[in-house]
């Protein structure tokens, strides 16, 4: 679908303007050249008002000024309505003529006081396969509408060149993710999901809790851990949303810090400084928790060490004094002495054998059970000690490990608040300021990183509480026989659920890997540095990374031009994936690129027109003789936007 004409009455600068865009050329390519304030941007926002009814790209001036044009308020009389109008015309592919149309009706006043809106209509004029017009009010019309351009990747269309090289910082992963599941009609699994099944299985379940009490206990824990598990997963989207706006906002004023005077040295050394630091405190970390193991295990050894340490004193001395092991055993003494007779040998005892083995008795102190016990202990108690020797030297090198680390770290803060100060020590509130923002904002990232990983790990443990009720509950719904018509019924709903998750999952990582390869290809189809670059990736969260030649990921650092380049690769992508063929429209497509990657710039345009309509507003400035010398014979239509002279009113010029 393309864009064939633009009328526009009573609509800001534009009292009674009809703009063409038929194409004569192979190259579907379209100039508007306009200076400030000529309303070069508003034919952007007049497109966007006809389609959306919004107008994003309003100036600060602009939103003073009424929508009806002024010109148009001196002539009308008072408390009388005046409409303003804008008609936006396309073709389709079959070359059929669809008209979107959005009116405002106002009533005007006194000089000086705002026109009051009376109405709005908006409409669209769809021709059916007979010929016959039909004419599409309200929701009828906005779905012609998200057909011709989606409201939510309206972006990927309509660009502003001043932001064009900030694309991938401000359109983060999460706004890509988002038109992505727009494009793939994921919305329309989640609506299932969320809209149909899952309620249907709670009521199911529901009508399972009534047979059966303790089915209704399950069921009522297992949509309360459900809702928890909703409620984790919005926490963790918020989670990433915030860290993504930190990271941005970080680099943001790490950008505007650069430019000082020394500071791009100095913010190198202090990200270099903060890199080195946390693997310093990684390592320490690590130390901190060997030396807590260590102490763990050897805590018990240290607790008993002096009963240790006795007992093998005991042992020693025992067998200094030959007291272990023992030569006799004392029990056999005693039955001696008891019976009157040797055990061994069965001579009866007269008193004087009696007299010696009763002395005998006296000088063994202990039995040899005892002796023997004392001697199984003797080897393990030794090797306790052994085990206490080696914990000192350990533990001793742990701790001079960690002093160690300490040490640097103290070192490498030092040498962090010294590149601080000296980045604050100008005498400029704003840097100061930005200094602070940074900081605010690094500390959100990291409170944020640190929630993030208790939030997934809390979602691991509810994925697993609901595993386990699911179970309990089937188990339950089995053993009432009135029920198993219902549990068919949630096992199908059950299945359904997991299909459609997989499903999503299988679609949004089709459409990744399909526009990453359509991205990588066009990006060095267009891109005139043809060796400097190795690889263009889009990861899981959809965050665009340029890999450079050399394995580095670039994005960060490459030229304004090199960043509309991929910008436009990807949105080129983005249109051949999503099967949304229309314009693409930008607003000074030159206004962050200088030198003579704007005239690669042009050519890329050029390219790009071939395939698909291209409609470029330039100011003069931007207009320049060797960028004309490319479009002039290219462009099928150009035009100049000129101001009336009592500056109420722009009136075209075809060039």
């Amino acid at each position: 679908m393309r864009i064939e004409k633009l009328i526009l009455k009573n609509y800001r600068q534009f009292k009674d303007m009809i703009i063409s865009f038929n194409k004569t050329s192979i190259h579907d390519v379209h100039v508007c050249i306009g200076v400030m304030g000529t309303g070069k941007t508003n034919l952007l926002n007049a497109i966007n008002w006809c389609l959306y009814g919004e107008e994003p790209f309003l100036s600060k001036e602009s939103y003073q000024l009424p929508l009806l044009n002024l010109k148009a308020i001196l002539e009308t009389q008072y408390g009388e309505n005046k409409d303003v109008l804008v008609e936006v015309w396309a073709e389709t592919e079959d070359h059929r003529h669809v008209i979107f149309t959005r009116k405002a009706t106002f009533r005007v006043y006194n000089q000086g006081e705002a026109p009051q809106k009376q109405e709005i209509i908006f409409e669209v004029k769809v021709p059916d396969s007979k010929g016959n017009v039909q004419i599409l009010r309200n929701e009828e019309a906005e779905q012609v509408v998200e057909r011709f351009v989606p409201s939510k990747i309206r972006e990927f269309f309509f660009f502003d060149g001043e932001r064009l090289d900030k694309y991938f910082k401000e359109a983060t992963g999460q706004n890509i993710r988002h038109a992505v599941s727009v494009i793939s009609q994921i919305e329309i699994i989640e609506r299932i999901c969320t809209k149909r099944i899952e309620p249907l299985l709670k009521d199911i379940r529901r009508e399972a809790s009534k047979a059966n009490p303790k089915i209704e206990e399950i069921r009522e824990i297992l949509e309360q851990k459900e809702n928890e598990y909703k409620e984790i997963n919005n926490q963790i989207e918020e989670c990433i949303k915030q860290i993504k706006i930190a990271k941005e906002k970080i680099e943001e004023y790490r950008e505007k810090l650069k430019d000082l005077p020394d500071a791009e040295t100095l913010e190198k050394e202090r990200e270099n400084l903060i890199q080195i630091k946390k693997e310093k405190e990684e390592h320490r970390n690590e130390k901190i928790k060997d030396k807590l193991d260590l102490l763990y295990e050897y805590g018990k050894i240290m607790m008993f060490w002096l009963p240790i340490k006795k007992s093998i004193d005991i042992i020693e001395n025992k067998k200094k004094d030959k007291e272990i092991p023992p030569t006799i055993d004392r029990s056999l003494l005693e039955n001696i002495i008891k019976n009157g007779e040797c055990s061994l040998c069965g001579r009866k005892l007269d008193s004087e054998a009696k007299r010696r083995v009763e002395d005998l008795l006296k000088e063994i102190r202990l039995s040899s059970e005892i002796a023997q016990q004392l001697l199984y202990m003797e080897s393990p108690l030794i090797q306790y000690a052994e085990k206490i020797k080696n914990f000192k030297r350990e533990i001793e090198k742990i701790t001079k490990n960690i002093q160690e680390y300490d040490r640097e770290l103290t070192e490498i803060e030092g040498k962090i608040s010294t590149i601080d100060k000296k980045l604050s020590g100008y005498n400029i509130e704003k840097i100061r300021e930005w200094h602070k923002k940074r900081k605010e904002f690094e500390k959100i990232y990291d409170d944020n990183q640190q929630r993030l990983g208790i939030l997934k790990a809390n979602k691991e443990q509810l994925e697993g509480e609901i595993k386990s009720l699911n179970k309990e509950l089937d188990e339950e719904i089995n053993k009432e026989k009135k029920v198993r018509k219902l549990k068919k019924q949630i096992d199908f709903c059950t299945k359904a659920l997991h299909i459609l998750d997989l499903t999503r999952k299988k679609i949004m990582t089709e459409i990744r890997n399909n526009i990453e390869s359509e991205t990588q290809q066009l990006f060095f189809n267009l891109i005139w540095k043809k060796g400097s670059f190795k690889n263009v990736t889009i990861d899981d969260d959809y965050n665009i990374n340029l890999i450079h030649s050399m394995g580095y990921e670039c994005l960060g650092t490459i030229s304004g031009g090199e960043r509309e380049v991929l910008t436009l690769a990807f949105t080129m992508a983005l249109h051949k994936i999503s099967g949304f063929n229309s314009p693409i429209i930008i607003d000074r497509p030159l206004a962050m690129v200088s030198g003579e990657p704007r005239k690669n710039i042009v050519d890329v345009f050029s390219q790009i027109s071939k395939n698909k309509q291209v409609i470029l507003l330039f100011t003069p400035d931007d207009y320049s003789v060797d960028i004309s010398s490319i479009l002039d014979s290219k462009a099928s239509n150009r035009y100049k936007l000129i101001m009336s002279q009592d500056e109420k009113e722009v009136q075209m010029e075809v060039l």
